[in-house]
C-alpha cells in the first residue's frame, strides 16, 4: 500500500492505537477515582459511626449523673423524713410522713433500677465506641496508603495522556477532516475499534462475510471503504504485506 488511501488508513490505524491506549488510561483513571471516592466515603462512614457511638455514650453518662444526683437528693430528703419521725406527735402527720417515706422508697428503687440499666448501656456503648475507633483507625490506615498510591497512579496516567497529545494531534492533522470525523464517530460507537482488516472475505471487526464483489473492489480500490454490516473502516493487505506494519 503506497497510494494515498493506504497512507491514510495506516495513519488511522496508528491513531486508533494511540486512542485505544488513551481510552484505557482514561478508564483506569476513572476506576481509580471511583475507588478513591469509595475509600474516602468508607472513612467518613466510620467517622460518623464513631461520632454517633461517642455521642450516645456522652448522653448515657449525662443520664447516669442525673439519676445519681436524683438519688443523692432523695437520700437527703429520706434522711430528713426519718429524723422528723422522732419529732412528730400528731398521728395524722405521722401517717402522712410514713406514707411519704414509702413513696420515696419506691421512687428511689425505680431510680436505682434506671441507674443499673444506664450502667449496662454505658458498658455496651463503651465497647461499641472502642470497636468503632479501632475500625476507624484501621480503615484510615488502609485507605490512606491506597488513596496515596491511587493518586500517584492517576497523576502518572494523566501525564502520559497529556504527553501523547502531541503525537495524536500530529497524526490527526495529517488526515482529511471529514475522514477524521468519520473515524472518531465509529471509534466512539464501536468501543474503540474503528479500523479493521478484511481478511479472507470477512470483516475482522464484526466477523461477517463481505459481499464477494465488494471484497474484490476493496483490494483494488483507491477509496476508503467501510464494512456494510458494522460500518468500520476496512483495510486489506496481501500476504506479502504482512510485515508492512499495518
Amino acid at each position: 500500500m503506497n497510494n494515498p488511501v493506504a497512507t491514510a488508513i495506516r495513519q488511522l490505524a496508528e491513531l486508533q492505537s494511540l486512542d485505544r491506549i488513551r481510552r484505557e488510561k482514561l478508564k483506569t483513571v476513572e476506576e481509580l477515582e471511583a475507588e478513591i471516592a469509595q475509600l474516602e466515603q468508607e472513612v467518613r462512614d466510620r467517622k460518623e459511626t464513631t461520632a454517633a457511638a461517642t455521642a450516645e455514650l456522652v448522653e448515657a453518662e449525662a443520664k447516669r449523673r442525673e439519676l445519681e444526683a436524683t438519688l443523692e437528693s432523695e437520700g437527703s430528703k429520706m434522711k430528713d423524713r426519718r429524723m422528723r419521725l422522732n419529732r412528730v406527735r400528731n398521728e395524722r402527720e405521722l401517717l402522712a410522713l410514713r406514707h411519704e417515706i414509702e413513696v420515696g422508697k419506691e421512687s428511689n428503687q425505680q431510680v436505682e433500677e434506671q441507674v443499673l440499666s444506664v450502667l449496662e448501656r454505658i458498658d455496651l456503648l463503651t465497647a461499641t465506641k472502642l470497636e468503632a475507633q479501632e475500625a476507624l483507625a484501621k480503615s484510615e490506615s488502609d485507605a490512606l496508603e491506597r488513596i496515596q498510591n491511587g493518586r500517584q497512579r492517576i497523576s502518572t496516567l494523566r501525564t502520559e495522556i497529556e504527553d501523547a497529545r502531541g503525537g495524536r494531534e500530529r497524526l490527526a492533522g495529517g488526515l482529511d477532516p471529514q475522514l477524521l470525523r468519520r473515524y472518531e464517530q465509529i471509534f466512539e460507537r464501536r468501543a474503540g475499534v474503528a479500523v479493521v482488516e478484511a481478511r479472507g472475505g470477512v470483516c475482522t471487526g464484526c466477523h461477517r462475510n463481505l459481499p464477494p464483489q465488494f471484497y474484490n473492489e476493496l483490494q483494488r480500490s483507491e477509496d476508503v471503504r467501510s464494512c456494510p454490516s458494522c460500518h468500520r473502516i476496512l483495510f486489506w493487505r496481501a500476504e506479502s504485506l504482512e510485515s508492512s506494519g499495518l
